[in-house]
């Protein structure tokens, strides 16, 4: 008998190992369901932030730990890296400074700066001082610089206290030093968590330092692929890729300014800058269709430069049926699609971005702290995989969110969505086969996968 719910099969194939390794998981996801219902923990409605100590006590998230994860495709400068190491690593410099007065509003409480001595502007003082005069300091300023969601039901104005946490760090992460080691630790972060591969969304800014106020944007670019190729000495697989950002608020003119300096960028460095993409909270921002004269000059400005600039746009980070920047993507030249959470409302474009083979970019503990999911058991993305649309696991701003790595969405991702190991798999590689890599680059990267992932099960089984 034919049943009446059809669900889309995952052709992935699992070795006997890989069945051996999706039933273990599957005996240490039930032993937490059952520990958490002896000690009346309601898990599927506690918030991540609430559940993280549990998270990091379990066996399942110790195995994810090891687990490959092959590529965090979606990521923000700015959001990357771990707070708790940004305060001291800035601590350590006797020119950064934060602000403190509670009686004026030029700059949010907390704000990170870096100023000479004979310039610090009033309600600024040294960061190493703050700290010191009060034992609480840390705890208070990681507070300012990270989001958390205590509980489901209460009502924060998510967006405004999360592009706080932003403009706190935003000019220091300015300072040349400092911007070479926050992207530093932030790469040996994903390292040590197992991501081969990360595609940064990066709105640039001018860099400076003690000799220069004014260095030139693709400076940033100029470090980045030196660090990468550092770290490439001890970890030759890891590589990097930068989506030029823009900002969905500004005015088409400014965008379009913008856009063209990507493809300056990218004529230049053609292998390393892959992307465009439009950021900001949908709710405010302009609409993806009000900048269709810049995607339709698209193809002048490939004749120009000679270089193709695929999109990689945010759109339906919302889940309103009336939010409609998801049906307004041009899909012949977008790859990926950041978010897509109501993309699940517009069925006939669904059934398009799979065959075009657009991937949604998911980012669970996002989108429960930023309040559009709050029980994960009803994230869009449950949806998607029954229909077979290609999604991959990230992190979006874990620096912002309390947390560094991917085994923390993963772990969310798999609690809630009754994943296995065969789901797993398709996710990870799905990473690597839709990122921006090149063909020669994506076929190192998979072959690397493979043999980490052999690996992977094996000695989780034994």
């Amino acid at each position: 008998m034919n049943s009446l719910f059809l669900i889309a099969q995952n052709t992935t194939s699992l070795s006997k190992d890989e069945q051996v390794l999706d039933n273990k998981l599957s005996l240490l996801k039930t032993e937490i369901l059952n520990n958490a219902e002896k000690d009346k923990l309601p898990i599927y409605t506690t918030t991540f932030s609430t559940l993280k100590p549990l998270i990091e006590n379990s066996t399942l998230y110790k195995t994810f730990q090891k687990m490959p994860k092959g590529a965090l495709l979606h990521s923000h400068s700015g959001g990357i890296t771990n707070a708790e190491w940004l305060i001291h690593k800035a601590a350590a410099y006797e020119n950064c400074y934060v602000f403190t007065d509670t009686n004026q509003q030029k700059h949010p409480f907390g704000q990170l700066m870096i100023f000479k001595e004979n310039e610090v502007p009033n309600g600024f003082i040294k960061l190493k001082d703050f700290l010191k005069n009060d034992s609480n300091a840390k705890e208070k300023l990681l507070q300012l610089l990270t989001l958390k969601r205590n509980n489901l039901s209460e009502y924060i104005d998510y967006w405004v206290e999360f592009e706080k946490r932003f403009q706190r760090i935003g000019s220091l992460l300015t300072y040349r030093p400092i911007f070479k080691e926050y992207y530093q630790e932030a790469f040996q972060e994903l390292i040590k968590d197992h991501v081969q591969h990360v595609e940064i969304r990066y709105i640039f800014g001018q860099l400076f330092d003690d000799e220069r106020q004014d260095y030139p944007i693709e400076t940033a670019v100029f470090d980045l692929k030196k660090i990468e190729k550092e770290i490439q000495k001890t970890h030759p697989e890891f590589t990097v890729k930068i989506i030029y950002t823009s900002l969905k608020f500004l005015d088409k003119t400014i965008v379009e300014k913008e856009l063209e300096k990507a493809y300056q960028l990218k004529k230049k460095y053609p292998d390393f800058i892959t992307g465009f993409d439009l950021v900001a909270d949908e709710a405010s921002g302009n609409s993806v269709a009000y900048f269709n004269p810049l995607w339709k000059n698209m193809k002048n400005l490939e004749k120009k430069y000679r270089v193709k600039l695929p999109l990689y746009l945010h759109a339906g980070e919302s889940c309103s049926i009336h939010n409609h920047n998801i049906s307004e993507i041009p899909l012949a030249n977008n790859r990926r699609i950041g978010h897509a959470l109501n993309l699940i409302y517009f069925p006939k474009l669904m059934e398009q971005v799979k065959q075009k083979q657009n991937l949604i970019e998911v980012s669970p503990i996002s989108n429960q702290t930023l309040g559009y999911v709050s029980d994960l058991r009803n994230h869009p993305a449950r949806v998607l995989l029954a229909n077979n649309v290609n999604i991959s696991i990230n992190s979006d701003d874990p620096g912002v969110f309390g947390y560094d790595g991917l085994s923390y969405d993963f772990w969310m991702a798999f609690m809630n969505w009754d994943l296995t190991v065969k789901d797993l798999k398709k996710l990870i590689f799905n990473s690597i086969e839709f990122s921006s890599l090149n063909t020669s680059e994506k076929q190192k990267a998979k072959l690397h996968l493979q043999k980490e992932w052999n690996a992977f099960v094996k000695n989780s089984i034994q």
